[in-house]
């Protein structure tokens, strides 16, 4: 039967297929031929509009239009708040720039940078990394690497202020088309394209070309790596390579100007999945590495986070024998990850594929484990916090609707908030000790920023107020400016995994001008924040979990 056939020879009979109305109809034949055709955002699709009309370009899927957005920040002064921020991400075709110097003598840039006269599909940006080691040097430049989907990549260098930009290198992709670009961290760093066709190229960034040359590939040879295949550099010398595949799901190799060795590979039947394998299962959508900025690291890279296609984020450490040492899940969101981003040592962040949904997780969670020295589990001390939260916690990004950068003009105002309920695609934060993560969604950039409501109503609200201006309301509700106002949002605190019992409770969040005394008691008993919204108690009627 059709159905018992091997997935690969599927994808190959279905482009043959005479037209998509015969694709969806064959998606409906049963449950496993729906999850071949509907695997990896319907590539599927993709690839039959590419054989039946080669000149034609392909619809874009959601990874088009997801902006690449990268940060960094530097201390310019002698005071803590003497500092710049650079941010940078593609908006279509176009790059944006703000550059926000903070402290004594605030000011802040902005720059629109578009150097095309026709724009297609082909022309969106799918890359933007900051340098800022060069940037550093030359005082008002940017430096900057950003990919076309077109398969440009350049090294261009702008001037915020004097409204100049130069390019000085280009990185040769031989025709092929830009599916994403990578940037290792570090001053001798690595970029890597991965292309449309699977292939992925490493080039040196500090090279003295003007053309830049691939020093080492992967090549697709077998076409095994398809379009929506996914790559990250975990250090300049490794990368790990998500191939879909069942056996080889997630390869990992070493990178040299002699070429490109494999190293070690994980195979999606060690993961412990409890339900049927399938090809989904053994997708990886988003790579996170841990140990980058530890400085005292010999050899990093050994140390990341990995979303798999169960809907399970995984820590894997390249020292230990073992697949993966400990795994974090919201058992409530069904929806897949679309990026990882650590948070300092202790804690990351997943983006949802839906819902504008942002979880925090903590890497202590569970068992006891030292990722950064790879130690064996220890039995943990027993909390004295037992009826405290556990504060796993995902929120809702209900924000409203940014300004369209590409159009020039606001979005038309309607009354009440929108509510953004939209993947959450990239994310980005200037430096190990800032507040704020920049989180990519569709349209626009939300700025989220992580500080305790102690530091910014407490007695040193000034010094809060003055070095990290995140623009808190400070009177009633009409009375600040409508861009200084912080939006509310909404979230639950996530059970345990192995809890399929308690019910996830919904909070939302009040003003800072609406802080009561019995807030501050109510924060102390909990240990929930104070701008949270204490709960209903619950009646004879509802539910005490």
């Amino acid at each position: 039967m059709l159905s018992d056939l091997p997935s690969e020879i599927i994808y190959h009979i279905a482009i043959y297929l005479p037209t998509a109305n015969a694709l969806a109809n064959l998606s409906q034949t049963c449950h496993r031929l729906y999850k071949i055709i509907s695997a990896d955002e319907y590539r599927l699709f993709r690839a039959l509009v590419q054989s039946k009309f080669p000149c034609t370009p392909a619809p874009a899927f959601w990874k088009d239009a997801a902006p690449a957005i990268d940060s960094y920040e530097i201390w310019n002064g002698a005071a803590w708040a003497d500092r710049k921020e650079v941010l940078a991400w593609g908006a279509a075709h176009q790059l944006v720039v703000r550059v926000k110097h903070s402290g004594k003598n605030p000011q802040e840039n902005w720059v629109l940078f578009n150097d095309l006269e026709d724009v297609s599909s082909y022309e969106d940006i799918c890359g933007v990394h900051l340098m800022r080691a060069e940037s550093s040097k030359e005082g008002d430049t940017e430096n900057l690497v950003f990919g076309r989907r077109r398969g440009d990549i350049i090294h261009l260098a702008i001037s915020p202020t004097q409204e100049h930009h130069e390019y000085r290198k280009r990185f040769k992709t031989y025709g092929l088309e830009l599916d994403r670009t990578d940037v290792s961290q570090g001053a001798h760093s690595t970029l890597s394209a991965h292309f449309d066709d699977g292939s992925i190229a490493f080039y040196n960034t500090v090279s003295d070309e003007e053309e830049v040359e691939a020093f080492a590939w992967i090549r697709n040879e077998t076409g095994s790596l398809g379009r929506s295949r996914y790559s990250k550099l975990l250090s300049p010398s490794k990368v790990a390579v998500a191939t879909g595949e069942m056996e080889s799901s997630l390869s990992i190799s070493t990178i040299s100007p002699d070429g490109v060795s494999l190293d070690r590979v994980v195979d999606v039947h060690s993961l412990d999945i409890e339900e049927r394998i399938n090809r989904v299962h053994a997708s990886v959508t988003s790579i996170a590495p841990l140990d980058t900025l530890q400085s005292h690291i010999e050899s990093p890279g050994n140390i990341f986070l990995a979303a798999w296609g169960d809907r399970t984020i995984r820590l894997h450490d390249l020292r230990s024998p073992r697949s993966y040492e400990k795994t974090y899940r919201d058992t409530t969101d069904g929806n897949i990850v679309y990026c990882v981003h650590p948070i300092g040592n202790d804690r990351f962040l997943a983006g949802s594929s839906g819902d504008g949904l942002v979880k925090m997780f903590d890497l202590r969670m569970g068992r006891s484990y030292n990722y950064q020295e790879a130690q064996k589990p220890q039995a943990s001390k027993k909390s004295n916090r037992e009826d405290r939260p556990s504060m796993d916690f995902s929120m809702f990004l209900s924000a409203n609707l940014p300004p369209d950068l590409t159009r020039h003009i606001p979005r038309p105002h309607r009354r009440g908030r929108q509510s953004y309920r939209g993947p959450i695609y990239s994310m980005s934060t200037p430096s190990p000790s800032s507040p704020t993560v920049y989180t990519g969604v569709v349209d626009g950039i939300i700025r989220l920023d992580f500080a305790s409501t102690d530091d910014l109503t407490g007695p040193v609200k000034e010094w809060y107020d003055y070095n990290l201006g995140l623009g808190v309301e400070k009177g009633q509700p009409g009375v600040a400016a409508a861009e200084d106002q912080v939006f509310k949002i909404a979230g639950y605190e996530r059970p345990a995994q192995d809890d399929y019992t308690t019910t996830s409770k919904l909070r939302t969040q009040h003003g800072y001008w609406y802080m009561m005394p019995n807030d501050l008691e109510n924060e102390v008993v909990t240990g929930w924040d104070r701008r949270w919204e204490p709960l209903a108690k619950p009646g004879a009627w509802r539910r005490r979990d």
